[in-house]
């Protein structure tokens, strides 16, 4: 028994309607964002862009190096419990109104298939007909296309990483080109073949979905009380029967092929074409709309129009600790230094060495990033009186957004040491004034410490 079954063609049909014209604006406008932000200029630098190879991350003149680690946990767990709202809140509007997915197939890949195929009934009679010179080119023509759509939507997604100038600069390396060549070849495949099966196989939110929506969510929904019995009306017929005269037209226009009619489905990715479709047929027939509509559980029983949003306790727990963390963050963001400094011990087998001059010398690791928009020179000096720092080639030279480890020694005078530990502390200043300050403990003579001559330099 095959562990997926085999997927069946879907040849949607192409419409027009109120939601659906809302939808165009809103994917364009999702579009026009994915090109032109990695294009815009924030204090001299790209609006976003997450550069991997330099590791580093730019967010609207923000810069963030490994030492902000703190701020993407931060901003991760922020990013889920805004999707727990928006679910709790909106149901699956984000699968039919933003998903990427959702936005590529049903504004660029269909279209390109409606444009050289034809509608989708003439696309599903063609495909079971047998091969002649026309459906051959338009096959040709059509999957020649999607490459292009998937090599261009490649393209700009590797912006976003590489830069837009850099990129048709060509300098993208070998990583680039490899990376590119998996994502083209991915996207196509999406486009060409898997489609629908990515929301009804693949993704993971329909399937956790359930445990974060309540009675109180928007979801699209067949109203059972009004269009059951569902049938044609005959003329002088005296049995009485709902509204739906089962026309199907709500399954023709669905992307991932579901009956609405069934009830509340984890295919469903609440992208309103049956709404619009229904809408359309109640119209042409004198019922009222709303047949199929926008509506939660608590007002979907019998009630006509579309439901009212309301906040119940967990949106309100949700919106309320969302709040507070977002505040965090914003308040760590600009409390922030622009040099974050880390240290550590160096040298191997050796806690610390015991120089000709009696002396005692710690080796460690300063770890510098330079958080600013600008290159800058960077020194390191002794905050603690009777301490010596030597940290050799400085002053140090660091990129923006870049970080540097440097290798130094610490010398102190073996009596300042207390049961053989030393707070001190090192300062590292920057040519225009600013500094930053860290702390460590050195280790010398005393219990629990190895002592170790270090040779004659």
């Amino acid at each position: 028994m095959p562990l997926v079954a085999r997927q069946t063609k879907l040849y949607p049909v192409d419409f027009s309607g109120r939601l659906r014209r809302w939808r165009r604006v809103v994917a364009w406008a999702l579009l026009a964002f994915f090109i032109v932000v990695p294009w815009i200029r924030v204090y001299g630098l790209p609006a976003v862009r997450f550069d991997i190879t330099g590791r580093r991350a730019i967010v609207l003149g923000t810069i963030f190096t490994p030492h902000d680690t703190w701020a993407i946990a931060l901003l991760l767990v922020i990013a889920a419990l805004g999707l727990f709202l928006w679910t709790a809140i909106l149901g699956r509007i984000w699968c039919g109104w933003a998903c990427p997915q959702s936005v590529f197939m049903e504004w660029i890949y269909r279209p390109i298939e409606r444009l050289v195929e034809g509608p989708g009934h003439r696309r599903r009679k063609r495909d079971a007909g047998s091969w002649t010179f026309d459906k051959a080119w338009r096959k040709v023509v059509k999957h020649a296309l999607f490459g292009l759509a998937a090599f261009v939507g490649t393209a700009l997604f590797l912006t976003w990483f590489l830069g837009g100038p850099e990129l048709l600069r060509g300098e993208i390396g070998k990583a680039g080109l490899v990376m590119g060549g998996l994502l083209m070849g991915t996207f196509y495949f999406d486009g060409a073949w898997f489609r629908e099966q990515t929301c009804t196989l693949v993704c993971p939110y329909a399937r956790f979905q359930g445990a974060l929506m309540d009675r109180n969510s928007l979801a699209v929904a067949y109203d059972p009380f009004r269009g059951e019995p569902r049938g044609k009306k005959r003329k002088n017929e005296v049995a009485d029967k709902g509204d739906c005269v089962d026309c199907r037209r709500c399954v023709q226009v669905c992307p991932t092929g579901i009956d609405i009619r069934d009830g509340d489905q984890l295919s469903c990715v609440a992208c309103t074409s049956c709404i619009d479709a229904c809408d359309e047929v109640m119209i042409k027939i004198g019922k009222p709309t709303g047949l199929v509509r926008y509506t939660t559980d608590r007002d979907a029983p019998g009630r006509p129009g579309e439901a009212r949003l309301k906040f119940g306790v967990r949106t309100t727990l949700y919106s309320i600790v969302l709040s507070a963390l977002v505040g965090g963050l914003v308040f760590g963001l600009v409390s922030r230094s622009q040099i974050k400094l880390g240290i550590a011990r160096s040298g191997v087998g050796t806690l610390y060495n015991e120089l000709p001059d009696g002396r005692v010398s710690n080796q460690v690791s300063i770890h510098i990033s330079n958080r600013d928009r600008e290159a800058h020179e960077y020194a390191v000096v002794s905050g603690t009186e009777g301490v010596e720092v030597t940290v050799p080639g400085l002053p140090w030279g660091i990129d923006w957004g870049a970080e540097a480890r440097l290798q130094g020694f610490l010398v102190a005078d073996p009596s300042d040491f207390r049961r053989g530990r030393l707070p001190v502390e090192i300062v590292v200043e920057r040519e225009d004034g600013l500094r930053a300050t860290i702390g460590m403990t050195m280790l010398g003579p005393g219990p629990g410490t190895t002592r170790t001559s270090a040779r004659t330099r």
